[in-house]
């Protein structure tokens, strides 16, 4: 096993400037994202005072990714131009925004809005996640998916409160202008992005022998264990976070009887330990291999979700987002990264948006289900046993993950 030193962010983005101005954009379109979307709920609650409209718009981005994952999958790895493809997303984001602000007092023009900018989104990750691979060598890429996931969660823990505050303090239309103009700023960064005819390395056996011929996502669900079982593992997550997911502010303020902040800071307790795992992922990774920390972080974020289902209380809940926020970060990242250095190029953009497709799915229907279950059951009995259901089926996701395949130099010029 190489054990290789840790790699400085700095020096990263130093050596990988491309995928330096990408980060940049990433964020900045992220900020605009999770801004938006406080404010969005916010305002149509508002507007309609209608739990209704609140749970159709909160859901709207989970049907666009189930309809549109694939396609936009097929998109990335058929049109052969990621950096396009994601200008064209940028560009049309800004038009879907100035369509909100547009349509601020019409709650079906705001819903199809979101519904419009969820479908660019679905678009713009394969192409976002095909760009990364091509600027980054493979002994690189866990490093700079960390980094891109520090960008994400960092946003996480400013976008929404600068979001509410500008929301509260200017109003839904200044909100708008202001997210607006933020996603111009990335789409005009965007350009200065360039592209890269660097195909990333497969590091020695990366895609296991055997894989490399063409064929579609099934195909390549049928050749590869190890594909297998990182899909598995996002399934499995996906079971568990629909139910949490919906049922959280019954759990919060329904069961453990907090407030509306406290229900806040106990989900911001989660990006505060996710933001640290970003840039040690690659370190992680260097040291231990892949499999043991996919396998190990799903373990210790779903089981620290059951304990808070079995006995909820405020202190267990601040407890237990926290604890989970730094495994299961790592261990997402590194098993979206596993799968890319799995995948043919040819593949890549299908397996992003294919596995978004389900994983957006298996959310939407346990969402739906654990809505009618927790009349029966109570919430803290459904979320508890969607993350046991996570849990045990870490048993056959491991049994399908193997690592004949370590990170090795292969350092290549772009």
């Amino acid at each position: 096993m190489s054990v290789n030193k840790g790699v400085k962010p700095i020096g990263f983005l130093m050596r990988n400037p491309n995928f330096g101005t990408l980060l940049v954009v990433n964020l900045v379109s992220s900020l605009v994202g999770s801004g938006v979307g406080i404010a969005l709920s916010v305002h149509i609650y508002q507007l309609t005072q209608s739990p209704i409209w609140t749970a159709v718009l909160a859901a709207v981005p989970t049907v666009a990714g189930l309809a549109f994952g694939h396609l936009a999958g097929s998109v990335a790895d058929r049109w052969g131009n990621p950096l396009r493809i994601i200008r064209i997303a940028l560009f049309l984001r800004v038009l879907v925004l100035v369509a909100v602000f547009a349509l601020a007092d019409s709650p079906l023009g705001l819903v199809s809005a979101v519904f419009a900018q969820a479908v660019l989104q679905q678009l713009y990750i394969p192409a976002e996640q095909v760009l990364i691979a091509d600027y980054v060598t493979a002994e690189d890429l866990a490093e700079a998916n960390g980094l891109n996931s520090f960008a994400s969660n960092a946003t996480r823990l400013v976008g929404p409160a600068l979001g509410g505050f500008v929301m509260g303090w200017a109003g839904f239309r200044w909100t708008a202008i202001g997210v607006t103009t933020l996603m111009l700023l990335s789409a005009l960064l965007s350009l200065l992005l360039r592209g890269s005819r660097r195909k990333t390395p497969t590091a020695g056996g990366t895609v296991e022998e055997g894989e490399e011929g063409g064929g579609g996502y099934l195909a390549m669900l049928r050749r590869s264990r190890r594909v297998r079982g990182l899909v598995l593992l996002q399934v499995l997550d996906a079971i568990k976070e629909g139910p949490l997911s919906s049922l959280f502010p019954v759990l919060m303020l329904g069961v453990i009887g907090a407030t509306s902040g406290q229900m806040g800071l106990v989900n911001s307790a989660f990006a505060v330990s996710a933001v640290i795992a970003g840039p040690v992922i690659g370190t992680v990774v260097r040291r231990l291999g892949y499999r043991l920390p996919v396998l190990l972080g799903a373990a210790i974020s779903n089981g620290a979700i059951l304990v808070l289902a079995i006995w909820p209380s405020l202190p267990l809940a601040l407890i237990a987002f926290v604890v989970s926020g730094l495994p299961f970060t790592i261990s997402w990242v590194g098993g979206q990264t596993w799968l890319l250095l799995s995948t043919p190029r040819s593949l890549r953009g299908r397996i992003v948006g294919t596995t978004g497709a389900i994983y957006a799915g298996v959310s939407l229907v346990t969402m739906l289900a654990s809505g009618v279950l927790a009349e029966w059951f109570g919430p803290r009995w459904v979320i508890g046993l969607g993350s046991f259901i996570a849990l045990a089926g870490l048993i056959a996701v491991t049994a399908l993950l193997d690592e004949r395949w370590q990170p090795t130099s292969t350092s290549q010029a772009a």
